[in-house]
C-alpha cells in the first residue's frame, strides 16, 4: 500500500481540447486572473493561502475579484450529458463512478489523488472524475471554473461529513451552481444509528448555509441494492 502518491491520469483528448478552446474564449478574464496571481504572489502571501477563506483574511480585494471573474467566465461547451464527481479518495467517488458505469474504470487505491479531470463515457452521459482536493485555491482558474459551469450535474460526494468538502460547497454556492451531495459508505453506520445519522448530514446543510443542495443521497457504492436512494441516483442521470 505504501505512502500516498499522486496519480496522474492521462485527460480525455475532447476535454482537453474543449478546455483549450474555453481558455481562448476567456482569454481577456484568464489574463486578468494571472494580474491577481500577480498581485498575490508580489505580497508574499502565496505560501499562507491554502483555501478561498485564507484569501479573503490576507486580501478581501483580491478575493472579491477572483469570485467577479468567475461568475463573469463562459461554460465549457459541452455535448450530451456531463456530470462532475468531487471527492477526496477516502469517500469511494471512484467507486461510484465504476457502479454506475457498471465496470471497473476509475482507478481505485489508497492514497491516490486525481490530478486532472478523467472522463468516462457510458451510454446516455459522461462522467467526469474532478481533481479530489477540498480546497478551492487548486480550482481556481478559469478553466476549471468554465468546466464546472459546463456540467449538466454536479455531484459532491462525503462519508461522515459535510466539513470534509466544505470549501468546495463554499464555492459552488459563490458561483451560484447547484449541486447533489452523494453520502457514500451508508452500510458502515451502524444500522440502528443511519437514522440519526442522516437527520445530522440534513442538520450540516442548514448550519452550513448551503445555498445550492438539489439532493442528498445516502447510499453504498459497493452494495448499490441495499439501499433505494441508489435507483433514484441512477434516474437522475438519465432525466
Amino acid at each position: 500500500m505504501g505512502g500516498t502518491h499522486t496519480k496522474e491520469y492521462v485527460q480525455d483528448p475532447k476535454l482537453t481540447q474543449l478546455l483549450m478552446e474555453s481558455q481562448k474564449q476567456n482569454a481577456e478574464l484568464h489574463a486578468e486572473f494571472l494580474k491577481l496571481v500577480e498581485r498575490i504572489k508580489s505580497q508574499g502571501i502565496e505560501d499562507k493561502i491554502e483555501s478561498f477563506e485564507d484569501l479573503e483574511r490576507l486580501d478581501k480585494v483580491a478575493a472579491d475579484a477572483l469570485i467577479k471573474l468567475a461568475i463573469k467566465t463562459k461554460p465549457l461547451q459541452m455535448e450530451g450529458r456531463n456530470y462532475g464527481f468531487y471527492g477526496t479518495t477516502s469517500t469511494g467517488k471512484s467507486t461510484i463512478i465504476n457502479a454506475l458505469l457498471g465496470e471497473a474504470v476509475a482507478a481505485v487505491g489508497s492514497g491516490e489523488t486525481t490530478i486532472k479531470v478523467q472522463s468516462y463515457p457510458g451510454r446516455n452521459f459522461t462522467l467526469h472524475d474532478m481533481p479530489g482536493r477540498n480546497d478551492e485555491t487548486s480550482y481556481f482558474s478559469m478553466q476549471h471554473i468554465s468546466a464546472w459551469k459546463g456540467l449538466t450535474g454536479r455531484f459532491v460526494v462525503i462519508r461522515a461529513t459535510l466539513k470534509e468538502m466544505s470549501k468546495v460547497f463554499r464555492l459552488l454556492d459563490e458561483l451560484s451552481l447547484k449541486y447533489d451531495i452523494i453520502v457514500n459508505k451508508l452500510d458502515a453506520v451502524i444500522l440502528e444509528e443511519r437514522e440519526s445519522f442522516k437527520e445530522k448530514i440534513r442538520k450540516e446543510v442548514s448550519d452550513l448555509g448551503l445555498k445550492g443542495v438539489e439532493n442528498i443521497w445516502f447510499v453504498s457504492a459497493k452494495n448499490p441494492d441495499q439501499f433505494p436512494d441508489w435507483l433514484k441516483l441512477v434516474d437522475t442521470l438519465t432525466k
